[in-house]
Formats: structure tokens, sequence, C-alpha cells
């Protein structure tokens, strides 16, 4: 599996334009939202013992693998995935109603729209056209991207923005990063 810095250096190919960034930071948490949406009509119950939606375990799933590959940026999508899951288990707990679904609809339309139009202003076809898993990859990316708009994590910055002659092995975030 490849490291964080090597498939956020080949996601930020496609994402140079600020325009387009700003597009992703509306559009990829919609898209997010959509999904545990769609996935929170979906339920495992097993009476008097469990009722788990596949948002849920989706969720779970996506932040280890998140923590996996960048514990610290991991740890910050922590509170956006699970207000995210929040919404989205009102919006589908009761299952496919007709309110439920065109929301749904609506957010994802809505989601995709903003990313289509970065990528329009860009000029460059999404990441995840090339490489599939580049789209797990976006939420990781842009908290980074925030996060170097804060000043946070210079070296990882340096590493995906600046110094293309650094070897992303190189680059481990220690405790300094986060300063």
């Amino acid at each position: 599996m490849k490291s964080f810095a090597e498939q956020a250096m080949f996601y930020r190919d496609y994402h140079q334009n600020k325009t387009n960034l700003y597009t992703h930071l509306i559009g990829v948490p919609l898209l997010i939202l959509s999904s545990m949406i769609f996935l929170g009509f979906f339920r495992i119950i097993s009476p008097n013992l469990f009722d788990i939606s596949l948002a849920e375990i989706a969720t779970l799933l996506m932040l280890a693998y998140y923590i996996f590959l960048n514990w610290r940026l991991g740890l910050m999508l922590i509170p956006i995935f699970l207000v995210l899951l929040w919404i989205s288990a009102l919006i589908s707990y009761q299952g496919m109603t007709n309110f439920s679904v065109w929301f749904f609809i609506v957010i994802f339309v809505t989601g995709w729209t903003f990313q289509l139009i970065g990528h329009f202003i860009e000029g460059k076809k999404p990441a995840f056209l090339t490489n599939a898993r580049q789209a797990l990859v976006a939420p990781l990316f842009l908290i980074a991207e925030v996060c170097f708009m804060l000043g946070f994590m210079p070296k990882l910055k340096t590493l995906l923005h600046g110094d293309p002659t650094i070897a992303p092995e190189a680059v481990v975030t220690p405790a300094e990063d986060i300063k």
C-alpha cells in the first residue's frame, strides 16, 4: 500500500487550482454525507443485541484507514465524520421515505456539481478517473490542505507542495510538524 504522501502527491497533481480546492471543500463533505445517507438505509439488526447501519460500519472502516495512513490527519477527521454520520442518521434512520430519498439525491447531485465545477475550472479530469482509490484519499488530502492553510504540518506541506526532491518516506511528521 502506498503511503499517504505518495497518494496525496498523485491527488495534488489533479488539484492545483485554489478554486478547485475550495469547491472540493464543499463537494467532498456533501458526497460523504450522501454516501452515509444511502448506506444508512441498510441496517444489520439483531433484536435485543444490536442495530447498526452500513454507514456506521463504513465510517469506522474509513476512519481506521485514514488513521493508518496519517494518524494526526485521521484523528482530525473523526469529529467531522461523526457530525456527518449523525446528520445522515437523522435523515436515513426511518428508511427510504420520500424526504430522505430526495434529500440524498439533492445532496449527491450538489456534491458532484461542486466537484465537476472545480475540475472544469482546473481543466483536468477528476483523479479517481485515473485511479479509483483516489476518491478515498480526498478527505485526508483536504484536511491536510486546511492544516497547511492554518500553518500546521510544515514538513508535510513542503513535501506535497514545495521540494519535490524529498522522498515521501523521509517525512515522518514528528510532533513539531503540528506546531
